[in-house]
């Protein structure tokens, strides 16, 4: 049994102060049993708790919710969609600082014949010394993955008909529709000041129980694997209107893999019509498993003193540019700050 599983979008309604969405993705690739490869997003830096628990109640205000919706491969029949939503706040409690959050995710696979639904609460406790942070962050979560029954098989196909036919046989039986796995995920985060400047590291390892996730009720003990992400920005100021923030992040999981490394170039106005307190270019590049380039990344963002937007677009360089006409994804964030840090606390600074 072959399903393409597929990448993410997120999408967001926003109501007066509220931002509010929905929902995130998990990309799928299954045989008999399945191997399952997470979604991604091109603005990494902009779904933290989700890249890193350890990114929980780490920014510069009390509270934040992230958003973000991806919309992938809108050339090829239908789109793959990818909702995601979080919210994370700072937790000062006996002289200590904590974080507390959790985050939402949705994935529409084309046609809708695969899904996945994911929830998660995220936890955080920051540790200072001199000039640095160290965080570690726990993600305990449940997910559910899904199909349609209008899902077709490889035993399936026409060669006749030179289309795949719901009326042959499939030759699969005992098959669940629905699985439901509890999820375990960890990370560490690393800041600190050299000067003006802002460099920050991470780690995170998700899936660390490796839950069952096999369609079949004959072959059950399908593992999901295990997966890593190593990612870090250094924000380099260059003068009081200008910084720059190089960023690069790079995931592994058995059977997949992603570079993604670029920058962010940020101009702050002064005296502009609206209040607008950062303008952003984002320029990246994501390499595939096969070490070729796979997309450029370009986007430009807006930052207002609480409310932070981003919009990237994919241009699709891999071979398969032929049936996307380069379209690869677009995608859209939003993030929303408010509150104050708690008294007594000193922490780097936390940029985008």
């Amino acid at each position: 049994m072959s399903v393409p599983v597929q990448n993410i979008k997120i999408k967001l309604k926003f109501t007066a102060l509220n931002v509010i969405i929905f929902v995130l993705a998990f990309s799928i690739f299954f045989k008999n049993n399945i191997l399952a490869q997470d979604v991604h997003f091109s603005q990494f830096m902009t779904t933290p708790i989700f890249t890193n628990p350890a990114n929980t109640g780490t920014a510069d205000d009390d509270t934040r919710f992230a958003n973000n919706y991806r919309n992938q491969w809108s050339n090829i029949d239908v789109p793959f969609n990818t909702f995601y939503s979080s919210l994370d706040k700072k937790l000062f409690l006996f002289n200590q600082l904590f974080g507390i959050g959790g985050f939402i995710i949705h994935d529409q696979s084309s046609s809708y014949y695969l899904s996945t639904d994911k929830f998660a609460l995220s936890f955080s406790y920051t540790m200072f010394y001199k000039n640095n942070q160290f965080v570690i962050g726990i993600q305990p979560g449940f997910a559910n993955i899904y199909y349609n029954k209008g899902l077709t098989f490889g035993s399936q196909f026409d060669a006749g008909m030179e289309r795949f036919n719901n009326n042959l046989p499939s030759g699969e039986n005992n098959l669940n529709s629905n699985i439901y796995y509890f999820d375990l995920n960890m990370g560490f985060l690393w800041k600190t000041h050299i000067k003006t400047i802002v460099p920050e590291a991470g780690f995170s390892i998700s899936h660390l129980n490796q839950p069952d996730v096999s369609f079949s009720t004959d072959i059950p003990g399908n593992k999901l694997p295990l997966k890593y992400i190593f990612h870090g920005q250094v924000t380099i100021p260059i003068d009081t209107k200008y910084d720059i923030v190089p960023c690069s992040m790079y995931g592994y999981t058995q059977g997949a893999r992603e570079f993604l490394g670029g920058a962010i170039e940020g101009y702050y106005p002064l005296n502009f019509f609206v209040p607008v307190k950062k303008i952003y270019i984002i320029n990246m590049f994501r390499v595939n498993p096969f070490l070729n380039i796979d997309a450029l990344i370009i986007g430009a963002g807006v930052k207002f003193s609480r409310l932070d937007i981003g919009i990237t677009h994919d241009i699709n360089v891999s071979w398969l540019h032929n049936a996307t006409n380069f379209n690869g994804a677009f995608e859209i964030s939003l993030i929303y700050t408010g509150g104050n840090k708690p008294k007594n606390i000193v922490e780097p600074c936390y940029i985008y």
